[in-house]
Order: C-alpha cells, then structure tokens, then sequence
C-alpha cells in the first residue's frame, strides 16, 4: 500500500515506475536487472500495468472487446472473435468474478469497470499492477466487491501497488506500508501491524492526536 496525502508523489513515484517520468536519481531494480531509468515499453515488457483512478475503457465497446483493446487475437490477418472471447473470459474467470462479455462497458458500474481494466491487464500478462485509488469514486458497498478482487491477485502473486486515502483497506490487503510526505520516505511498516495513529502521523509530519 502506498499512502500520502495530496502532492506527497505517489503519482510521481508510480509514473517513474510505469516508464512515463525519468528519475532524477537512483535505481530501479526489475528481476535483477537495474537501470537509472526505464521506458514505457521496458515497464510493460517487465509486466507492469497502470490501472488510473481515470478510466481508459472505450464505453461503447463490449466487455469482451475493451479486454482484447490494443492486442487483438487474429487468424489469417483477420480478428479473431473467438480466440479474443476465450482470453477475455480467462482474465474473468481468473478474478473470480461474473460479468457478460457481450454487454457494453458503458452500462456497467463504476467498480464493474474498474474490474474490466483489471482483466484487461491480467489478459496482457502483468506481473505488477499499480492500482490508483481504485476504491476513492466507489461506495463502501462498491468497494467491498472490488477488495476481493484485489485479493484474488495476491493470492496469483500479482504483485501491487495499492495507492488509497481508506486507511482500513490497508491491514485487509497490504503486506508492506509506505507513506510518502514532501516527495520523502516517511515510514515503511508491516501492514497488519502498523496502527491508524502511525499512519497518519507518517503522512501529515506530526502526533495524530494534534489533528481535530
């Protein structure tokens, strides 16, 4: 989980590791191999997939379709609609969750969508996901259908970052914390141990008990 409040570089920090932004130093260390900086198409070879907290599905495309979007499977030079079925619902399956294929993306619900982008990755073979407060536009009953989801990768060994501001999704999800303040490292904990009160002290400088 990576936490921090507004302007403290999580968006900074996750488009440095998506290829978008060049670091102005260090290192970045995928399956042992280290560069200063790495491109968008070494980030995605790697496996590593953005969701937005924006959606970037094609509403009036079908489920199905918006998973295959960019990477269509195809047969003598021609699309093939089967083949993009079948791995559309492979990525659904493999999230344990039940959505019609041939229904419109636009019709769907927010936290439905978000799962679609989520297939979406998992059909192009993403190793890590950087989840962008996938919960912060859904209700608690919304979100209570995607948490699972999210949970079901962790136990794929997809591995994540999870950028929220709902503190308890954290010890639910995370196995590490990371609060970032000012572009600094502020804490770095184990999720299920770190209390509420550290959290938020991590992310605003001082004791939580001085926040009204």
């Amino acid at each position: 989980a990576l936490l921090g409040e507004n302007g403290a570089g999580k968006s900074t920090l996750v488009k440095i590791i998506a290829g978008d932004y060049t670091p102005d130093q260090g290192n970045i260390t995928i399956t042992g191999a280290q560069y200063s900086s790495i491109a968008p198409i070494i980030a995605r070879d790697a496996g590593i997939r953005m969701i937005f907290q924006e959606l970037s599905d094609a509403p009036t495309l079908t489920v199905a379709e918006n998973i295959a979007l960019g990477r269509w499977e195809s047969t003598g030079g021609f699309i093939s609609w089967k083949k993009n079925r079948a791995r559309a619902n492979k990525a659904i399956e493999m999230l344990g969750v039940t959505l019609d294929l041939d229904k419109q993306v636009g019709s769907l619900r927010i936290g439905e969508r978000q799962i679609v982008e989520i297939a979406r990755a998992l059909s192009d073979n993403a190793k890590v996901l950087i989840l962008d407060e996938p919960t912060a536009a859904l209700s608690s009953a919304a979100a209570e259908r995607l948490l699972p989801v999210v949970e079901s990768l962790r136990s794929r060994n997809v591995g994540m970052i999870y950028i929220t501001h709902r503190l308890d999704e954290v010890a639910r999800i995370a196995d590490r914390v990371q609060v970032l303040r000012d572009g600094d490292l502020a804490l770095l904990a184990d999720a299920k141990k770190a209390t509420r009160a550290e959290l938020v002290s991590a992310m605003i400088g001082r004791d939580a008990s001085d926040v009204s």
